[in-house]
């Protein structure tokens, strides 16, 4: 029986260490925080984004920005007219 146990420990040693092993091998925390990545190679790499936008024409951006101007006062008008709809009908049934 004193054979069978001292067959059995180098066998747990073994797991033991394999847990190690494995335990350094694995982050510590799926959240860790990785190194920041230097903001020289951030900003080279915008550049580089940059260089690949399709910027479009000063007559396409005025008239785009017209569009939206346009479509910001109507919209803000329906909304205008709803509430003062609304607000009357309110102050018709609370009186």
């Amino acid at each position: 029986m004193a054979e069978k146990a001292l067959q059995k420990a180098p066998a747990k040693e073994v797991a033991k260490k394999d847990t190690k092993k494995d335990a350094a091998k694995k982050p510590a925390d799926k959240n860790a925080k990785k190194p920041a990545p230097k903001s020289s190679g951030f900003f080279k790499s915008v550049i580089v984004e940059l260089k690949k936008v399709h910027w479009p024409d000063r007559e396409k951006v005025v008239k785009y920005t017209g569009i939206v101007f346009g479509v910001v006062i109507v919209l803000g008008a329906a909304v205008w007219a709803l509430d003062t709809v609304f607000s009357g009908g309110l102050s018709l049934l609370i009186g």
